[in-house]
């Protein structure tokens, strides 16, 4: 008999599903905050009834989500 019993999790793949459930689970998170800022920006410019606060909440979402998405890129690639 060569290898091991197939039966047996492979301790390597159980591993590559863990750290993809993770990574999966921060994108998640991530999404959710990003639409969570544009409906509360969206809700804000409505009930100050300022363009400006709009725009601005948006702008920030936007430059935040690049932040985040390029700093995960740097991160991923050290």
């Amino acid at each position: 008999m060569t290898g091991s019993d197939p039966r047996l999790p492979d301790p390597a793949a159980a591993d590559a599903k863990a750290r993809l459930r993770a990574a999966n689970r921060r994108t998640a998170a991530l999404l959710f905050a990003i639409g969570a800022v544009f409906f509360f920006g969206f809700i804000a410019s409505r009930v100050f009834a300022d363009p400006a606060t709009g725009m601005t909440v948006i702008g920030a979402a936007v430059l935040l989500f690049l932040v985040v998405a390029i700093g995960r890129n740097l991160r991923s690639r050290q």
